[in-house]
This record gives C-alpha cells, sequence and structure tokens, in this order.
C-alpha cells in the first residue's frame, strides 16, 4: 500500500468517526486546531488507525498523533515504507 492509498484510507477513518466529508480534510490537518476533534474521536482514531492497518502500536504511542500527517507516518514506519511520496 503506497502512502497516497496510506493517507486516503486515514481520511475515511477520520470521516467514520467524525462525520467530516474526507474532501474536506486537508493532508495537514491537525486533529485538535483544524478538525475540532476531542479525546474520545482522538482516542477512537489511533484505534481504528491500529486495527485497520494491523500494526500492533503501544496506545501510548497512538496518543501521540496530533495531524493526519503524523498517522500517514507511522502507518508507513511501521510497515516499513518511505512516507515521502507527494500527497
Amino acid at each position: 500500500m503506497d502512502v497516497s492509498e496510506v493517507r486516503s484510507k486515514i481520511k475515511e477513518i477520520i470521516a467514520n468517526v467524525t462525520n467530516i466529508d474526507p474532501a474536506e480534510i486537508a493532508d495537514d490537518a491537525h486533529f485538535i486546531d483544524d478538525l475540532q476533534l476531542d479525546s474520545l474521536s482522538l482516542l477512537e482514531i489511533g484505534v481504528d488507525v491500529d486495527y485497520e492497518f494491523r500494526l500492533g502500536v503501544p496506545e501510548e504511542r497512538l496518543q501521540e498523533l496530533r495531524t493526519v500527517q503524523d498517522s500517514v507516518d507511522l502507518v508507513m514506519q511501521v510497515k516499513g515504507e518511505p512516507a515521502t511520496a507527494a500527497a
């Protein structure tokens, strides 16, 4: 799975949790500042990303996610793939 597919899937996960249209979620969107998400939504997104991509990362690491790009970087890092492709 390449970086654009990962980014798209993460936006779908965010949309499912928040009811925000994926097209309205910027690649560099900050979960709290830009998307106005609360801590429960952040936790749900982190868990869903972990489950979807079968990452198996500790909850503490999921709590560090602050942006869409942070999430993409985590997935690509755990999967051992570069996260440098263009959006």
